[in-house]
């Protein structure tokens, strides 16, 4: 199934890990390979970064995707198609529920998107879904102490308005109205990435999976620290490692 990549240049399938870890920020890269053992940089080309290493002597991949759906389509395609195996994203999103805080962590077994978010692929009913399997055995990893949420997200083709954010353009009415549109029909959180994920793996048969952390509260407009933003994400890289190594 490996071909030559025209942006993952010179990610292999002999590189691919039993688990590849999709981040969007390139950084967080570099923050996750710090849990493995030997870890190696195959790829660094633009947004795309892709780092292998080993955990308990089973190799994991962890690739950046870049922010939105043009990126994380390329990521996706050519990481599969250089013999990825699983796929878990990893990533920020706000957190739309009211119960929901800042820090929490979630986990989507299917998404809302766009309308016309990868129509060329498939029709706007085909649905953007987890692998059950994959979804359960990470659930399953954290302790009850945890604060997890699952169910259904939205995956935005933009930041801004898409999102429910005012731009001074035309006035906080219509901003809310995409916000409290989508909390009505009980959508968790909203991303960027997940759906095109989701999608593209169903079609080449991949399990799939996400696991996000909720950088910001958005009824309350509480952030998260910088700093245990980025340790909340370090621990749920290792709790999602450490579920994928009880399959083994």
């Amino acid at each position: 199934m490996s071909i030559e990549n025209h942006h993952l240049k010179g990610f292999t399938e002999q590189d691919a890990g039993e688990l590849t870890i999709l981040v969007g920020d390139p950084g967080r890269v570099k923050l996750f390979a710090e849990l493995l053992d030997s870890p190696k940089e195959i790829v660094n080309n633009r947004e795309f970064i892709c780092v292998t290493g080993l955990y308990q002597n089973t190799r994991i991949s962890i690739a950046s995707t870049g922010i939105g759906i043009g990126s994380t389509e390329i990521a996706v395609i050519e990481l599969i198609q250089s013999g990825a195996k699983r796929l878990v994203r990893i990533g920020g999103c706000g957190a739309w529920q009211d119960h929901i805080q800042a820090g929490d962590i979630i986990m989507n077994h299917a998404m809302v998107r766009s309308q016309g978010m990868l129509s060329c692929y498939v029709p706007e009913t085909y649905p953007a879904s987890a692998d059950p399997l994959l979804f359960n055995q990470i659930y399953r990893q954290f302790n009850q102490d945890d604060q997890i949420h699952t169910g259904i997200g939205l995956t935005a083709e933009g930041f801004y308005l898409s999102q429910g954010r005012d731009l001074n353009l035309f006035g906080q009415e219509e901003a809310q109205q995409v916000l409290s549109y989508w909390k009505k029909r009980q959508i968790l959180n909203a991303e960027m990435e997940t759906a095109v994920i989701y999608l593209l793996s169903a079609l080449y048969r991949v399990p799939a999976a996400n696991c996000l952390v909720a950088h910001v509260a958005r009824s309350q407009d509480k952030w998260m620290s910088d700093a245990d933003y980025q340790a909340r994400h370090k621990y749920v890289a290792k709790t999602v490692i450490e579920a994928i190594l009880q399959t083994k």
